[in-house]
């Protein structure tokens, strides 16, 4: 996913997979909305990086409680 924030692009790091899998399609994609899918945090919560080109990388937890964070204010 990516967002804009204050003029750079933001990148939510989550990898989404399916909990199981089944070598043919046809039970694969019955697998998948029986059992469903999970995300998996490709970097430490509260950690953000920002990279030369300024674009922002960071959890979905963080993303969120930045969000919290302005509506505060």
């Amino acid at each position: 996913m990516e967002y804009l924030f204050k003029g750079h692009l933001v990148y939510i790091a989550t990898k989404t997979w399916q909990k199981r899998k089944h070598r043919k399609k046809r039970i694969n994609k019955k697998w998948l909305k029986k059992y469903g899918c999970c995300e998996i945090n490709m970097m430490p919560h509260n950690q953000v990086v920002m990279m030369d080109n300024g674009v922002i990388w960071m959890t979905k937890r963080t993303w969120e409680n930045l969000q919290k964070g302005i509506k505060e204010k």
